[in-house]
């Protein structure tokens, strides 16, 4: 019990568990129109990881991380609004979902909470309810909501 406990831990910490977090249980079609493609459109224009008073988020540190954690979550949404109207299913938006997350390389907890903001967005447009943990994996290293 004690081991299972331990490389349940590490594989936490190194982000094994989140590299192999699957996105396709519970998986379900979308109903993928015209005006979520829009809505995604809109959100890709938006300027992002600028300062938001409203979540008391400072913005990025730097133009320069500013720009590159844009670019990271309009890649995420110009694939999907590429690959949604081909394949409406939940697990596309989160394997495109979790892909972004693989590369994002920001290290302050700041902009990793805010993509998980923008990404958020991205899946209430869509009309999916949850990550179902991936969100937690990848920011915590474990699946949180299963334990509360």
């Amino acid at each position: 019990m004690i081991l299972m406990v331990t490389a349940t831990v590490l594989a936490g910490i190194y982000g094994l568990t989140f590299s192999v977090w699957p996105t396709g249980f519970r998986d379900m079609e979308l109903n993928v129109t015209p005006e979520v493609i829009q809505r995604l459109r809109s959100l890709q224009l938006e300027h992002k990881f600028g300062p938001d008073p409203t979540t008391f988020y400072p913005g990025a540190v730097t133009e320069t991380q500013r720009a590159a954690a844009q670019a990271a979550v309009d890649s995420a949404i110009q694939s999907l609004i590429e690959e949604l109207p081909k394949r409406p299913r939940r697990s596309t938006v989160l394997r495109a979902l979790k892909a972004t997350l693989a590369d994002f390389g920001m290290s302050e907890s700041e902009e990793r909470d805010q993509i998980l903001s923008y990404l958020t967005k991205v899946m209430r447009i869509c009309g999916v309810e949850s990550s179902a943990e991936l969100f937690n994996v990848w920011r915590y290293g474990f699946p949180y909501g299963w334990f509360f």
